[in-house]
C-alpha cells in the first residue's frame, strides 16, 4: 500500500464523482427539454465514462491501494474480489456492462433505442451510486481516503 497507488485511487474516485456530477447536470437538463439532443449526448457519454473509469481503472486502482491486486488477475476476479468486500454484486455490474456495450453499437442509430438507453441509464443510477458509496466506504475503513 504506497502512497503512488492510494493517490491513483483518489484520482480516480474523484473523476467518476465528475462523471457522476456531469450525468445529474444532463437529467437536469432532460427533465427541462427531454427532446435536447446535447443533454442526452452527455447523458450517454458520461455514463460511458463512469462505466469505463469505474471498470478499468478504479476498481483495480482499489485493490492495488489496499494491497489486494495481483497482476495475474481477471476482471472476473477483480469483481469477486469487491463482491467479497461487499462493494458490489458482478452480476449487477454485468448490466451496467450491458448498458455500455448497447451505447456503443446502437445509439446513434435509433431514436427510440436512444430512449430506452436513457431509461436504463436512469434506473442504473441508484446502483452506480451504491457501489460509489461501498467504494468510499471500504476506502475510508482501510485509510486509503
Amino acid at each position: 500500500m504506497g502512497r503512488e497507488e492510494i493517490r491513483l485511487f483518489q484520482e480516480l474516485y474523484k473523476e467518476a464523482g465528475i462523471h457522476r456530477q456531469r450525468i445529474e447536470e444532463a437529467r437536469r437538463c432532460l427533465q427541462k427539454d427531454p427532446e435536447s439532443v446535447p443533454c442526452m449526448d452527455q447523458m450517454i457519454y458520461r455514463f460511458s465514462k463512469l462505466q469505463d473509469t469505474m471498470g478499468r481503472k478504479l476498481f483495480r486502482a482499489l485493490l492495488d491501494a489496499v494491497g489486494e491486486w495481483e497482476s495475474t488477475m481477471t476482471m472476473v476476479d477483480s469483481l469477486n474480489k469487491l463482491d467479497k468486500y461487499e462493494i458490489l454484486d458482478p452480476a449487477l455490474w454485468q448490466r451496467l456492462r450491458d448498458i455500455r456495450n448497447e451505447i456503443a453499437h446502437n445509439y446513434e442509430d435509433d431514436v427510440e433505442a436512444t430512449r430506452k438507453i436513457l431509461s436504463d441509464i436512469e434506473a442504473s443510477l441508484p446502483l452506480v451510486d451504491k457501489v460509489m458509496e461501498n467504494l468510499e466506504r471500504f476506502a475510508r475503513m482501510k485509510g486509503v481516503m
